[in-house]
C-alpha cells in the first residue's frame, strides 16, 4: 500500500525535524505545494490529537528570528535584508 504525498510528510516529520527546504528537496516538490500541504497537514494533525511544531527561521546574519506562524520565510530578512535565512524547522509532537 502507498502512502499519499501527505502521509510522507507526516512520516518524515515523526522521525525528527526537518527545515522547509529539506523536505522540499526529499519529496521534489514547489514551495507551493509544500505549504499547501504543510498548512493542511497542520489542520489534520490537530483533529488526531496531535501537532505541527514549528520553530521559526532564523536570520544567519542579524539573527533575527521570524514569526513562528510562517510555513515559508520570505527570500530576505525583513530587518536587514540579507537573504541568509534559515529555517523554518518542522516537526510533529
Amino acid at each position: 500500500m502507498t502512502r499519499t504525498r501527505r502521509q510522507e510528510i507526516a512520516a518524515k516529520l515523526r522521525e525528527g525535524e526537518r527545515s522547509f527546504e529539506d523536505l522540499r528537496h526529499e519529496l521534489v516538490l514547489t514551495v507551493r505545494t509544500l505549504e499547501d500541504d504543510l498548512g493542511h497537514l497542520r489542520k489534520s494533525l490537530r483533529a488526531g490529537g496531535e501537532r505541527l511544531v514549528v520553530r521559526p527561521a532564523v536570520c544567519a546574519d542579524c539573527g533575527f528570528h521570524l514569526s513562528s506562524t510562517a510555513l515559508h520565510p520570505p527570500g530576505r530578512c525583513p530587518k536587514c535584508r540579507s537573504p541568509r535565512l534559515d529555517g523554518p524547522w518542522f516537526h510533529i509532537a
